[in-house]
């Protein structure tokens, strides 16, 4: 096999995998992908100062952050 069938294959290799990426990371076009975004930024911005969002809340350690007047 000469070096341009070698460059084929690399070629056909590398555009097979940058289709798959883009499929993979495109935004979705479906009908209510865009009343689903809206509602997810509405949702964010009707939140209550006092609240906290759904999901884990890591806690950050005391005093990492120079709040404590450097004791």
């Amino acid at each position: 096999m000469s070096g341009v069938g070698f460059l084929l294959i690399v070629v056909v290799v590398a555009l097979v995998g940058s289709f798959i990426v883009w499929l993979r990371h495109r935004k979705p076009t479906h009908f209510m992908s865009s009343v689903d975004d809206f509602q997810r930024e509405m949702d964010a911005l009707g939140r209550s100062p006092g609240t906290t969002p759904k999901g884990p809340r890591r806690n950050r350690p005391a005093g990492r952050d120079g709040a404590d007047g450097g004791q």
